[in-house]
């Protein structure tokens, strides 16, 4: 069962989507006494909100204008990615030697809702928890801590990918079930290799996307 979501966590989450769905634009300045009417919080909750979003790479802040809406940037990603891609088959391998059935059954119930889902914003999240759901027994070390933060930071790069590239959520689908069958069947190098060419592939598309946007500016 889900941990139920503080107040700050249900502000930064409402924020989140408006910022991926292009309802808050970059360069936006977040006034927290406006996000508090809208929302009908206090504005602790608030200011806690927005350090979650700062942390994720979503908002910049300054002590003379706020909170703003970052413009994603491909050098951002590709840092991003890079970690991801070096660190994840090393929370792969720790993981598959407490392979668990239970985990297995996290990620197919995830995955079907993946499958129904035609939101952007929440296929991201739900991609999100998917590759979560394989080394969650790990949720006790750094290690997992510092992946996790680097999801939750890849969150609106995926959203972009999928606005710019119809054919990736297909792609994504059908490489997810690999992903899902290399673990069923025990297989720790084809689970890190379907895993590496996935994280990489996204990489790439978020590349042509952002030179794409910055060409039509």
């Amino acid at each position: 069962m889900e941990k139920p979501k503080t107040i700050a966590e249900f502000v930064a989450e409402s924020l989140r989507k408006d910022i991926l769905l292009g309802e808050i634009k970059s360069g936006t300045r977040l006034k927290q006494d406006e996000i508090s009417k809208q929302l009908n919080v206090s504005s602790t909750p608030v200011r806690e909100a927005i350090k979650i979003l700062v942390v994720e790479g979503l908002l910049s802040f300054d002590s003379y204008r706020g909170a703003v809406v970052k413009n994603l940037n491909y050098q951002d990603a590709k840092d991003i990615y890079d970690l991801r891609l070096d660190l994840e088959q090393k929370l792969i391998k720790r993981s598959f030697l407490k392979h668990d059935e239970s985990f297995l059954i996290k990620a197919k119930e995830i995955q079907k809702d993946i499958e129904k889902c035609t939101n952007i914003y929440d296929w991201a999240i739900l991609n999100s928890y998917f590759h979560s759901s394989f080394w969650e027994i790990e949720n006790e070390s750094k290690l997992y801590n510092i992946v996790e933060n680097l999801m939750m930071s890849s969150v609106p790069y995926i959203s972009l990918t999928l606005m710019y590239k119809k054919t990736h959520k297909s792609i994504s689908n059908k490489e997810h079930n690999e992903l899902i069958k290399a673990y069923e069947e025990k297989n720790l190098k084809h689970f890190i290799e379907v895993n590496y060419n996935h994280t990489k592939k996204t990489r790439d598309i978020i590349e042509e996307a952002i030179e794409e946007k910055n060409k039509n500016k």
